[in-house]
C-alpha cells in the first residue's frame, strides 16, 4: 500500500493557455487514461483551450466559475462536476484558492 498527501501545495506550475496562478500534479498517465490534481490560486485562471478527449473537472475544495466556448460563466464549488466533451473549448477561475482532480479519457460514460 501506498498514501500520498495530496493536502498541501505541489506539482508544476502551469502558464500554457495564458494560465495563471495554476500547478498540476500527475497522478496517473496510462495509454488513453490520465488524472491529475490541479490548484488554481484565488484570482488564477486555467486558460482557455479546447479538450483533446472527454474531460471531467471534479471540485473537492474551493469555490470558482467555468465557462464552455462563448457560453456565460457558471459557478462551481466543492463537490461539483464539469463535464467538458473532446474538442469543447472552456476556462476555470478560481474565485478562492480552488483544488480539482481532472480525469481525461476517451468518450467516457456518465452514470
Amino acid at each position: 500500500m501506498e498514501i500520498k498527501d495530496l493536502r498541501g501545495p505541489g506539482g508544476r506550475e502551469i502558464a500554457a493557455y495564458g494560465s495563471r496562478g495554476l500547478t498540476a500534479e500527475a497522478l496517473v498517465r496510462s495509454e488513453g487514461v490520465a488524472l491529475t490534481v490541479l490548484r488554481v490560486v484565488a484570482g488564477g485562471e486555467i486558460g482557455r483551450h479546447p479538450t483533446d478527449v472527454d474531460q471531467f473537472l471534479l471540485v473537492v475544495f474551493g469555490r470558482g466559475s467555468v465557462q464552455s466556448g462563448d457560453g456565460p460563466w457558471e459557478p462551481v464549488e466543492a463537490g461539483q462536476l464539469v463535464i467538458w466533451r473532446a474538442g469543447e473549448v472552456h476556462t476555470t477561475r478560481a474565485d478562492e484558492n480552488l483544488t480539482a482532480y481532472v480525469l481525461e479519457a476517451p468518450d467516457i460514460g456518465v452514470i
